[in-house]
């Protein structure tokens, strides 16, 4: 695993953005606390300065000069000069008691050094107070250097932090990019075998519950799928191949047999006749193919309008009821509950689906069977119901009738395609609609008959 493809990794470069971030909100956040705690701590001092040369303003209140200087003398003999620095002058500047500095030249209070204002020069940095009496000046300070020992630890230790929050955002990073790398990579693996060819093969899912593991789970639903069309388009493949051999085969008996008929001097049309209808069955098998594949490959909700079902159904069964006459069956349309039954739906993938069911029953069904054709309006569905008294389909078969080419056994006498149904059900998957099979009298033993029941959803009522 390179250096490199972890430093490009999208975990590493957030926890580089993570790490510059906090970079800058330590230094500013920082900076302004070191400022207002030292500035706070500072004007604790200037404040603890200001008392002390009020009291002492009070003493010269009392005593005069003399007073002032005694208790100045007495000060400095009680406290530190290195802490706590006091001192008195007179009308000329000349120290009359306490710390052995020159008279400052300005009168307030400030922040300076004792180099500027000591006779000898003396380093610290003090905050001063300077009164101005009659006949004395006082002057009361103290040392700031707690102040700036803590402002110099607090600037220390804010950079320490800020490097350690820093170095270990870029060490976590660089931690979760390698993790995720090698995720990737094995997502990498998955994917290059299934290319190759190995369409079991998984990405492993560590239940970690992050990102990579929802898109792994996504990226094996989408395989599983892939997989079972894969599947699909196989058998799809085989089946077209072995059902097309057969058709194929004959036509070339067929024109093999009109050659001949050349050859021998008589006439080829009925061959040659034969060979165009079995042609003709080959087109309407591919073309059913192609119809499918379209519906599938369809966007739903495209090209759909609000069409009435009923009006469609009627438009089926005024179509079929010649061939239905001619095989002794009656058609029965019952409309339901309401007028019009409004479905938001592709009007000629509906009624194909609607010919392909009733002509399924009509083919299969039987002589003298009767077909009904019914609607029922539930809370949550539109059924479309189609049910005869033919000799129906056992349960254990009803699941494949759906498959492309699929014929079983008591339909291969009959003419068609196995592609009937499976048209249907590509309708149904299209509008979003269930299909179900069951019998019309389960009761019944020689006749229990179908019924198809397609379920749209109630959204396209």
């Amino acid at each position: 695993m390179r250096l490199t493809d972890l430093l490009s990794g999208s975990s590493f470069r957030t926890s580089a953005k993570v790490a510059i971030g906090v970079l800058v909100l330590m230094s500013l956040g920082g900076t302004l606390f070191i400022w207002s705690a030292t500035q706070a701590l500072r004007d604790v001092t200037e404040q603890q300065t200001l008392e002390e040369a009020v009291l002492l303003s009070d003493v010269y209140a009392a005593g005069g000069r003399e007073g002032l200087v005694k208790a100045i003398g007495t000060l400095s003999n009680l406290v530190s000069s290195q802490d706590r620095i006091s001192a008195v002058y007179d009308e000329h500047g000349i120290n009359l008691a306490g710390a052995d500095l020159v008279m400052p030249d300005f009168i307030g209070v400030r922040d300076t050094t004792l180099q500027s204002v000591s006779a000898k020069g003396s380093q610290g940095h003090f905050v001063l107070s300077v009164q101005k009496f009659n006949d004395a000046t006082l002057v009361v300070g103290r040392n700031l250097k707690a102040v700036d020992e803590m402002r110099v630890h607090m600037i220390v230790g804010l950079v320490v932090m800020t490097v350690l929050l820093t170095f270990g955002a870029l060490v976590l990073g660089l931690l979760a990019s390698r993790q995720s790398f090698s995720k990737l990579r094995s997502i990498e693996g998955v994917l290059a075998r299934v290319a190759s060819g190995e369409s079991e093969a998984r990405i492993p899912i560590l239940q970690r519950k992050d990102q990579i593991d929802r898109i792994s789970i996504q990226i094996n639903a989408n395989l599983d799928v892939l997989s079972r069309l894969m599947d699909s388009m196989r058998a799809t493949t085989t089946a077209i191949a072995h059902d097309l051999k057969t058709p194929l085969a004959r036509v070339g008996l067929v024109l093999n047999d009109a050659l001949d008929a050349i050859e021998a001097g008589r006439d080829p049309h009925p061959q040659v006749e034969r060979a165009l209808n079995e042609t003709g069955s080959l087109n309407e098998i591919i073309d059913t193919i192609l119809r499918i594949t379209r519906i599938r490959a369809g966007s739903p909700r495209k090209d759909m309008q609000l069409n009435d079902l009923g009006g469609l159904i009627e438009n089926t069964l005024e179509f079929f009821a010649p061939l239905a006459q001619e095989n002794g069956q009656t058609l029965e349309f019952r409309p339901g509950e309401t007028e019009k039954s409004l479905l938001l739906c592709d009007k000629n993938m509906v009624q194909q689906m609607l010919a392909n069911i009733v002509g399924n029953a009509i083919v299969h069904g039987g002589f003298g069977i009767s077909i009904r054709v019914r609607l029922q309006h539930r809370p949550e569905t539109l059924d479309l119901i189609v049910e005869d008294t033919g000799g129906g389909i056992a349960e254990g078969q009803r699941h494949e009738v759906f498959d492309l080419f699929k014929r079983i056994d008591s339909a291969r006498s009959k003419p068609g395609s196995g592609l009937g149904l499976a048209l249907v059900k590509a309708v149904a998957d299209h509008h979003e609609a269930i299909i179900a099979l069951s019998s019309t009298d389960p009761g019944a033993v020689d006749h229990p008959g179908l019924r198809v029941t397609v379920s749209f959803p109630s959204g396209t009522d």
